[in-house]
């Protein structure tokens, strides 16, 4: 044990942060998670996707990977018309 004065804990992801969503008139939920589709990752303005710990909250490193590839193919789509980028159930991303 050691002598101290002053201890600071570092508790890591306490939520998103709300200044752009409300600039921007972003959905958040009761814990300021960026509300978003699952399916698209789609939030309630058009163009503005969200994935990983600003959709779901704090969670595994997979989780935020496995969303972000999820995500960056819809975006293509939004952004494309089309995407050749992978999809989980198309075999290349493993399923969580």
């Amino acid at each position: 044990m050691w002598d101290c004065d002053l201890v600071l804990l570092a508790l890591g992801f306490t939520g998103s942060e709300k200044t752009l969503a409300e600039q921007f008139g972003i959905e958040m939920d009761f814990r300021t998670n960026i509300k978003a589709t699952e399916k698209d990752y789609a939030t309630n303005v058009p163009g503005i996707f969200t994935a990983g710990d600003m959709r779901r909250g704090q969670s595994l490193i997979v989780w935020a990977i496995s969303e972000g590839r999820q995500a960056a193919h819809h975006v293509d789509k939004y952004l494309m018309g089309q995407s050749n980028l992978p999809l989980k159930g198309e075999g290349d991303l493993p399923r969580v």
